[in-house]
């Protein structure tokens, strides 16, 4: 089966999609994950190096924490040049058996995740690529179930497997779910397109 999957990542939504599904992948068939931001050249000025820096950042922290969260073992490769040919170089180089890949993603990598390279990348690369597309207004996230399980992994992952989750509320681009534990109330905002969940303590 699979052992080692790569995912290439900025910091869109399309992208961070894409990563979760990685992760889920990983999580199920007990395989690591090895995220790749890829820069296109140059990048040897101070500001371009510190936006690249910033946006890499970004992108690792979000992937790594959804590993985390599920216990999957990542790691994370900063490639400078053509995206297609890096990603499908670094994929045969290290001996993945998978990329996965999202479609039409507008930040950070100069559209790393658009159609046209993940199409080169399949021509290219000697491992399957799964392509996770994620079309204008689609959300990830689509009923209130989903956006539970998704509050319930995070407040568990944050020490508060005992809280008692309320019915989500669904808001243009997120869902919020309230939950309480003798600690204190807390918010979960969850990213629609994405499923990123961000954790507020609110009392």
């Amino acid at each position: 089966m699979y052992t080692k999957i790569v995912v290439p990542v900025d910091t869109s939504p399309e992208s961070m999609n894409a990563a979760s599904h990685a992760v889920r992948l990983a999580d199920a068939v007990d395989a690591s994950v090895h995220a790749l931001y890829v820069a296109r050249p140059p990048v040897d000025t101070d500001d371009d190096g510190e936006r690249s820096q910033s946006r890499s950042e970004r992108a690792f922290a979000d992937v790594a924490e959804r590993a985390e969260e599920r216990g999957v073992d990542i790691e994370t490769s900063i490639l400078v040049g053509d995206p297609a040919a890096s990603i499908a170089d670094f994929a045969n180089t290290h001996r993945a058996d998978l990329i996965v890949m999202g479609t039409h993603g507008r930040e950070g990598v100069d559209r790393l995740v658009n159609g046209s390279v993940a199409e080169r990348v399949g021509r290219l690369a000697s491992v399957p690529v799964t392509t996770i597309r994620l079309r204008d207004g689609e959300q990830s996230v689509r009923s209130p179930l989903d956006a539970q399980r998704i509050a319930r992994e995070k407040l568990a992952h944050a020490g508060h497997d005992d809280a008692v989750i309320e019915a989500p509320s669904q808001q243009r681009t997120a869902w919020v779910v309230h939950a309480a534990d003798d600690r204190g109330e807390y918010n979960v905002h969850i990213n629609s397109a994405s499923g990123q969940a961000k954790l507020v303590q609110v009392g």
